[in-house]
């Protein structure tokens, strides 16, 4: 269907462009008509008036208000702008279809997000369920640890206990081996005091008895016999007694030492069993404590093992809504990719009808231009017939003027009955002749150099009008448009190029118009005349600017091929 809207539209163009010709020559209609020859024929000299053929400067054209566009024109555009009308509710309709697939698109959007949301979800569940178990794992390994440190802890309060109890019997033992040492010792104190008042007491009778040998010996003991014999005898006896209370009192002395002696091992003994004891009963209250965490920890063990078996439910069921999730993700895929298809096909049918647009658009502007062309050159023959019949009707005027001045002339001449001579005859005329072509020449200046002006002044608004349209198009175009080294220097690069090569055609337009070939060469030409020096320049000259003209259409072919990228660069 585009390819038959395009060969309808290239077939309605060329049937306008065909009609436009039909008006591009109407001075070869007009003068091929014979009624215009005959009357011209009727009044006109041949070769008196020379034909005016309207001359056209580099970069001027001659423009004039354009007239009301024909019938094909009319139709043409009426059918550019139905074809287009309809290009824009098709364009429509592929942008209505376009919205559609964007809002399913963010409706697939939407749901891939809730996918990926619950994705996330079953990651971090499964990382949770791994953590779990590894805590369960770990918690496991801590209850087995735990109730081997509890079983440890039973074992060793039961050793605790029963060196406990041995200890108690230990210090019971003690405690009444300790009650026996002191009746023991009590009684060797007693003992031992006894011996002590039986030694004084047979000291004193010692020292009494060498007091009285020493003041004379007449003095008697009282226990002593009235004889010498007895008194010997009972010496030798006390002094055995002596002896031995003396052996006794160092056996009381030494066993009375022993008995401290086992006394202060057995304060010891107690004291460090005090001790043992304090720090077993010490250490039987950090085992409790140990016991009563131990206990603690195997309670919220047991807490965690359940909540744990509760979360393997809930990875279950996670995992049951992964498989649910994954078969609408790939129900979603089957969509997304039936929309990208879609889309794409939409990309293709826009751009296609992009491209039948802008070949329509740029048939259009070319019909458009062709028309314009064609009016403008159908009015600059108008006015060239309307200056060809003004200076008929001038020409007309000028010889009924000098018609009627000849007959007055000859009526006057008639008059006076008198003929004058045939060189005044021939001389009078001359001037009459001769002033009307200079006249005929500066009308023909003036109506030239009127159309000039006003030529120049229209493509001077024409040039006002394409810079003015120029910026405001810049304006509108984005901003990595205008950069260095962008599009729109490359541009310039192309514009450039352009315009030296249509102001090297114009130079060399004037300087063939300003120095004429010389056909004759002689030594006058070369030696009175700068004519052969002038030719020679402008040979110079239109060498080196075909040579510029040349370099420059390179230029411009290669980069007409090249690449946007090679041409930014």
């Amino acid at each position: 269907a585009p390819n038959r809207r395009l060969s309808s539209s290239r077939t309605s163009l060329a049937s306008s462009r065909q009609s436009l010709t039909s008006y591009a020559s109407p001075t070869a209609e007009r003068g091929s008509s014979p009624d215009l020859a005959g009357k011209r024929a009727s009044f006109v000299e041949t070769g008196f008036v020379e034909t005016l053929t309207p001359q056209y400067t580099p970069g001027q054209s001659i423009t004039s208000p354009q007239p009301a566009p024909s019938v094909e024109d009319k139709l043409a555009n009426l059918q550019a702008q139905q074809e287009i009308t309809q290009l824009k509710s098709e364009v429509e309709d592929l942008k209505e279809k376009l919205e559609t697939i964007k809002v399913r698109r963010a409706e697939d959007r939407e749901k891939l997000k809730e996918f990926e949301r619950v994705k996330l979800q079953l990651e971090q569940a499964n990382e949770f369920k791994t953590k779990i178990m590894e805590s369960q794992a770990q918690l496991q390994r801590d209850l087995q640890r735990a109730k081997q440190e509890v079983r440890e802890a039973q074992e060793a309060l039961e050793i605790h206990n029963d060196e406990t109890a041995e200890l108690q019997e230990a210090a019971e033992m003690a405690a009444l081996d300790k009650e026996m040492a002191e009746e023991r010792a009590e009684a060797l104190q007693m003992e031992l005091e006894q011996c002590r008042e039986k030694l004084e007491e047979a000291t004193l009778d010692l020292q009494l008895m060498k007091a009285e040998m020493e003041a004379g010996g007449n003095i008697q003991h009282p226990y002593a016999a009235t004889d010498s014999g007895a008194t010997g005898y009972e010496m030798r006896q006390l002094q055995q007694q002596n002896i031995r209370l003396r052996d006794t009192l160092v056996r009381l002395r030494d066993l009375s030492a022993h008995d401290k002696h086992a006394m202060q091992k057995m304060q010891k003994d107690i004291e460090q069993y005090k001790s043992e004891i304090a720090e077993l009963s010490r250490t039987k209250e950090k085992l409790s404590g140990r016991v009563e965490e131990l206990e603690a920890q195997v309670a919220d063990l047991r807490e965690q093992v359940d909540a744990a078996l509760g979360a393997e439910e809930m990875v279950e069921q996670l995992a049951d809504k992964k498989m649910a999730l994954e078969d609408q993700v790939e129900q979603l895929k089957q969509d997304v990719s039936e929309l990208e298809a879609l889309q794409e096909v939409h990309e293709q049918l826009v751009e296609s009808n992009r491209e039948l647009e802008m070949d329509l658009r740029e048939e259009l502007e070319m019909a458009h231009a062709a028309t314009r062309e064609a009016n403008r050159e159908r009015e600059a023959a108008l006015e060239t017939i309307m200056d060809r019949d003004t200076t008929i009707l001038k020409f007309r005027e000028l010889v009924q003027k000098m018609t009627e001045q000849y007959n007055e002339i000859r009526a006057q001449l008639e008059s006076k009955q008198g003929s004058p001579a045939p060189s005044e005859q021939e001389s009078t005329p001359e001037p009459a002749r001769s002033s009307p072509p200079a006249e005929l020449g500066s009308l023909v200046h003036a109506s030239r150099a009127s159309t000039r002006s006003i030529d120049l002044q229209l493509r001077a608004l024409e040039l006002t009008q394409a810079r003015a349209r120029a910026d405001m198009l810049a304006a509108c175009l984005p901003d990595h448009f205008m950069v260095q080294a962008g599009d729109h220097d490359a541009i310039l690069l192309i514009l450039l190029l352009q315009r030296l090569n249509t102001k090297a055609d114009i130079i060399l337009g004037q300087i063939r118009e300003r120095f004429p070939a010389v056909n004759v060469w002689d030594r006058e030409a070369v030696t009175k005349t700068h004519t052969a020096v002038q030719y020679s320049f402008r040979c110079q000259l239109e060498y080196q600017l075909h040579m510029i003209q040349c370099i420059v259409c390179m230029w411009v072919e290669a980069l007409d091929t090249c690449a946007p990228d090679v041409l930014l660069r």
